[in-house]
């Protein structure tokens, strides 16, 4: 009698404390989960989760406040889409990434997606014109539409705009100065009035065609003489 009594407590025991041992392993699988495929976001910045075979956006750490349900989604991927926008939606400060090199993560400056834009300072050397050869500094305020990181993805890759945004400012900086003579680039007065305009028109036209870039400013900074003829 004293046996079974003794045993009884025993069995209890064990099936109280086997849920709680199955609950932790869970819980530190989960724990390890996260850590593993999660990435933290900065707050100035956005992190976008991407298809690396189809250059398709499944989310980004900005769609609870820009989104609008203007961005295309990977249709195919709706489970992992709802489970990492869940996820995104309890943390605010991790995004969810899932375990496979079909996906990857890349990260934009925030003030990229809102006015009044980010800057990027770009220098053309060698810059043939009339009369010789100059160089110029040249600043461009820009934002990328939140509406076509899509069409920015395909078009640029899954890293800023930058180097995308020097190439097209030296190669239109060639064109417009080949027709040019030094002086007129030299001087500010002179310049405004016969290369801005065109050049800005040309520049914001091609970067947002090619780069999906929109550009909002282009200032040229200075203008150096290498040398006339």
């Amino acid at each position: 009698m004293s046996s079974a009594a003794s045993a009884s407590p025993s069995k209890e025991k064990t099936g109280v404390l086997l849920p709680l041992a199955v609950a932790a392993a869970g819980a530190l699988c989960l724990w390890k989960v996260i850590q593993t495929c999660s990435v933290p976001v900065h707050p100035r910045c956005v992190s976008v989760v991407y298809d690396t075979r189809r250059k398709s956006v499944l989310c980004t750490s900005a769609d609870c406040e820009m989104r609008h349900d203007t961005l295309p989604r990977v249709s195919h991927f709706s489970p992992v889409l709802y489970l990492t926008s869940a996820f995104m939606y309890c943390s605010r400060t991790r995004l969810l990434v899932p375990p496979s090199s079909f996906f990857g993560v890349f990260t934009l400056p925030r003030g990229v997606f809102t006015e009044p834009g980010e800057s990027v300072n770009c220098t053309v050397e060698g810059v043939a014109v009339c009369d010789g050869s100059i160089n110029m500094m040249v600043t461009v305020v820009y934002t990328i539409p939140f509406d076509q990181m899509e069409r920015y993805l395909a078009a640029v890759g899954p890293v800023p705009p930058n180097e995308a945004i020097g190439k097209t400012v030296a190669h239109v900086a060639r064109l417009r100065c080949a027709e040019l003579s030094a002086g007129v680039l030299l001087s500010k007065h002179r310049r405004d009035g016969v290369f801005m305009e065109p050049f800005k028109a040309q520049l914001k036209s091609k970067l947002m065609s090619e780069a999906t870039v929109l550009v909002s400013d282009v200032m040229v900074e200075r203008v150096v003489l290498l040398e006339s003829s």
